[in-house]
């Protein structure tokens, strides 16, 4: 049987960030990815992290990014 790990991208407003977005995983907030969100999807893809939904988790003004990878 198949296992996964999941992962959370969760955008923060940031004036200064290109777009005012910078981006982190939720299993680290401390660490920001950066701002140019297709970079940041090309980084976690060559680890193995794929797109799997997108949607408000937070139940606030922005939309998160639902990731996972195979085991």
């Amino acid at each position: 049987m198949a296992s996964f790990e999941y992962e959370i991208l969760i955008g923060r407003s940031d004036p200064a960030a290109a777009g005012g977005v910078v981006w982190y995983l939720a299993s680290d907030m401390r660490r920001s990815l950066g701002d140019h969100l297709p970079l940041i999807l090309n980084t976690l893809g060559h680890d193995g992290w794929e797109v799997v939904g997108i949607g408000d988790i937070g139940f606030d003004a922005r939309t998160e990014i639902l990731m996972k990878r195979s085991l």
